[in-house]
């Protein structure tokens, strides 16, 4: 079955994908992540389940070795951490307003409020990293909550493709993979949630 149109009607592995992706910009691959994903590989007819199957197969090189597991973490840390500005911006205010900490994050809290969202003291980032965008959605959506569309259309649309493209175009495999599912799967929401 078209990859693509499974995830469009089936609200649990709409769900999981969010968490996966969330998983994947918020923190570097640990062994269980890696090993999820070297076992979770799926017949693919469409560009969504190839890149699905290409980032289980890098998943499976990488196993439960250390030092590749290791030099994963120097790649997240060389990607979205610098001193200056990091390669990849994962913050939506830097896309939709040129900086960090700005307009559209006030706006951002102001709807996490909304939905009864609180933000975790012990988080440092704010809450415009696409990683927490992606757990808001994943929460949504295993909610089955009607805010899910506004939601998507406020604080990922307007900018998600941005860091994907430069993720695609970096040298990095496992996250230009990452990068590559996560625009497919993203693109998907858009599509739908425009309904």
């Amino acid at each position: 079955m078209n990859a693509a149109l499974l995830i469009a009607t089936d609200d649990e592995m709409r769900a999981d994908c969010y968490r996966v992706l969330a998983r994947l910009f918020a923190a570097p691959p640990d062994a269980a992540l890696v090993s999820t994903l070297a076992d979770a590989a799926r017949g693919a007819d469409d560009e969504l389940g190839s890149a699905w199957n290409e980032l289980c197969t890098l998943a499976t090189r990488v196993g439960a070795d250390d030092t590749a597991l290791g030099r994963l973490a120097d790649e997240y840390s060389e990607l979205f951490f610098s001193v200056g500005e990091p390669r990849v911006m994962l913050y939506g205010s830097w896309y939709q307003s040129g900086s960090l900490m700005d307009v559209p994050l006030a706006r951002l809290r102001d709807d996490l409020a909304k939905l009864g969202f609180e933000r975790d003291p012990q988080v440092r980032e704010p809450e415009d990293h696409l990683a927490a965008l992606l757990e808001v959605m994943a929460m949504l959506v295993a909610d089955g909550r009607a805010e899910q569309a506004d939601f998507f259309r406020r604080h990922l649309a307007p900018w998600y493709a941005h860091p994907c493209q430069r993720l695609e175009a970096d040298n990095s495999e496992f996250y230009r993979a990452a990068a590559r599912f996560a625009h497919g799967v993203l693109d998907v929401e858009k599509e739908l949630l425009a309904r």
